[in-house]
């Protein structure tokens, strides 16, 4: 019997697709509209090419890729496979590295961040723990398969 037969109905593997779909749609409108707000910001002060900007829009856009991936791979989520958790845990694991560095430069400056990073953290956060408690999961039950 194979990895995905023996996987198909584990409850883990579903609960980590469910969440990869609710994380990644929050994800990806956070990005969204971060994205929308630092556009329509830009082109109201009528310079939109500055440093300033393109780092927020790669802010937007770091939000927003993990969670596109998140919903395009969740049919592979679902089988337990290796590698889209792997992906998954590595984008998402970036986008937690930058929101903590986020969080340090608040802490430093309030006026910088604006208070709709709480809400990235704990999404993200929350995502991430469960992916790895899925991943860590299904490597236990193959180990105890296999043996």
């Amino acid at each position: 019997m194979n990895d995905t037969a023996r996987l198909a109905g584990y409850w883990p593997c579903k609960l980590a697709a469910l969440a990869a779909i609710v994380a990644g749609v929050l994800m990806m409108l956070m990005g969204g509209g971060h994205l929308y707000a630092v556009i329509v910001g830009a082109l109201a002060q009528g310079n939109p090419l500055d440093y300033r900007m393109v780092s927020l829009v790669t802010t937007g856009v770091m939000l927003a890729f993990p969670g596109l991936l998140s919903v395009v791979l969740c049919p592979w989520l679902w089988r337990g496979k290796n590698w889209a958790y792997g992906m998954c845990l590595i984008s998402t694991l970036i986008l937690m590295i930058y929101l903590s560095l986020l969080l340090f430069a608040r802490a430093l400056d309030p006026a910088k961040v604006g208070s709709e990073l709480n809400a990235a953290v704990m999404t993200v956060g929350a995502y991430l723990v469960i992916l790895i408690a899925v991943w860590v999961s299904i490597r236990i039950r193959r180990r105890a398969t296999v043996s």
